[in-house]
């Protein structure tokens, strides 16, 4: 709704579990360089984990918290910025964490961005889009009922997209034609986009392709962030997304909201400029592992691995949208499979799903689903 925004009291905080210190990193919020530091020191994968790990060491310095239980919560990117805390403040500062949460992750490039040439992110992608399908009653006329089960459907598009869509995408153009009509006929049905267009881009369509064509015939776009959001078409021909639905509809009710309680009720910040996102900026992707080798293609995986083993305490908690076009829920899923640590290890991972998307507390069902879920994980990751 248009202005004014309102406020109401979080009747879902886990304030009455916990403490909360929110960090802005230098960049966003407050936080910047001051003196004679400039951003190159902050604005990287591995400058940014090391920044923030200070930041949070002097904190549980200064108000005496090294006995405390400590829990690290980051979203989206946030996934990188997390799971490398968690091996980083253990191994640089000896300071262990009791969980991780890890909302909407990123956390492996090669795995979570599609359009850049790599076939496995299209099958990781293609459980997202069937669940955008569903959500909007766009399946293909094969479904004569649309399934009731989201869970279970997302499940049957993801064994099809490992086991039958991944490997006819990496046979590339030895793939049979008649066996390539016959699997573009499968992502019509999952997907509601048709055969015709999955074989006119040789069965790679990228999630913002996807969210142009879902809807087109009725000039409208489905959302990035959150694909249940929908928004008239700026071009119909386009194959980009010219914004995401998602944001005009959010991004400036929670601005005002926040910087109105900032201002009115707090007065505090009038006189500086807060920035509610870092973005633009010359991000360095490159990040050191746990073995010492830099790679340009970003993975926290070993990070998240190595924590968890060095940490015989550490518990990792993920909470992933059904509906989240940016980070898929077959890309979290992915990562969860492809940490490399024992067994014993994988009981300490919590996988919670929500019926919405990057953002799932939007959606009230889920934000009290969200809260549940967090705070069971907390209380169980704190011995007795």
């Amino acid at each position: 709704p248009p202005p004014p925004a309102r406020r109401v009291d979080n009747e879902f905080s886990i304030i009455d579990k916990t403490d909360l210190i929110m960090v802005d990193p230098v960049g966003t919020g407050f936080s910047k360089p001051i003196g004679d530091a400039e951003g190159e020191l902050f604005w990287g994968v591995d400058q940014d984990i090391e920044s923030v790990g200070a930041f949070i060491k002097q904190y549980i310095t200064e108000n005496g918290r090294w006995a405390s239980p400590k829990f690290i919560l980051g979203e989206s990117y946030g996934g990188i910025r997390g799971a490398g805390l968690a091996h980083y403040l253990q191994s640089r500062h000896g300071m262990n964490l009791n969980g991780v949460i890890l909302v909407s992750p990123f956390m492996d490039a090669s795995a979570g961005r599609d359009g850049e040439g790599l076939d496995l992110p299209h099958a990781l992608f293609l459980s997202g889009f069937a669940a955008t399908a569903w959500y909007h009653d766009a399946l293909d006329d094969s479904y004569d009922n649309r399934p009731e089960d989201l869970e279970a459907f997302v499940e049957e598009v993801d064994r099809f997209a490992l086991d039958v869509y991944l490997p006819a995408l990496t046979a590339g153009y030895t793939l049979d034609p008649e066996r390539k009509r016959e699997v573009a006929e499968q992502l019509a049905t999952y997907t509601g986009v048709s055969a015709e267009y999955w074989e006119k881009a040789d069965l790679r369509v990228d999630h913002v392709q996807f969210l142009q064509e879902l809807k087109r015939d009725d000039r409208l776009i489905a959302g990035r962030i959150d694909s249940r959001f929908i928004g008239p078409s700026v071009n119909p021909l386009s194959e980009t997304m010219d914004y995401d639905p998602f944001f005009p509809a959010v991004g400036p009710a929670y601005t005002a909201a926040f910087l109105d309680y900032l201002h009115n009720e707090l007065e505090f910040g009038r006189d500086l400029e807060y920035k509610t996102s870092a973005w633009p900026l010359d991000w360095d992707w490159t990040h050191r592992g746990p073995n010492g080798r830099r790679q340009v293609a970003v993975s926290v995986l070993p990070d998240m691995s190595m924590a968890m083993i060095m940490n015989p305490g550490l518990h990792l908690h993920i909470q992933q949208g059904y509906f989240d076009m940016a980070t898929p829920v077959g890309a979290t899923n992915y990562y969860v499979r492809h940490l490399d640590i024992p067994m014993e290890a994988r009981e300490r991972i919590r996988v919670d799903y929500y019926g919405a998307g990057h953002m799932m507390y939007l959606h009230q069902p889920s934000m009290q689903k969200y809260r549940d879920d967090l705070v069971a994980f907390i209380e169980s990751a704190i011995p007795d």
